[in-house]
């Protein structure tokens, strides 16, 4: 076996090769003017995007609607009125018997029956 080994330069055995060498400073990397904005949205659909469920029922706003809901596991729930208002998660029915507003979880109804006049 043969020792070839050249440890001039090496930074733990040779001090002179672990000296901060200092030099010219670089031209500064200008800035980003605009601020980059990713294409895709996350979160809910908005309620005016065609295809989504909201979208839907705000093109039925002052119809007569039925929508049932699953309460736990087994059990449905039945609420008709005016359709009002319709939000990303929600919609507001016109109960028009106790002249109330009834606000309902888009997320637990299973059908919407829009009543033709």
């Amino acid at each position: 076996m043969s020792s070839s080994v050249n440890w001039t330069g090496n930074k733990v055995l040779d001090p002179v090769g672990s000296r901060q060498v200092s030099r010219a400073a670089s031209a500064a990397i200008p800035a980003q003017s605009a601020i980059i904005v990713p294409e895709t949205q996350q979160g809910p659909p908005p309620s005016t995007e065609k295809g989504y469920i909201p979208y839907y029922l705000a093109s039925n706003i002052g119809k007569n609607v039925r929508a049932e809901f699953v309460i736990g596991t087994n059990q449905y729930v039945d609420k008709t009125g005016v359709l009002i208002e319709v939000g990303i998660n929600y919609f507001v029915l016109l109960d028009v018997n106790s002249r109330s507003h009834i606000m309902c979880d888009l997320y637990s109804v299973k059908f919407v029956t829009v009543l033709q006049s």
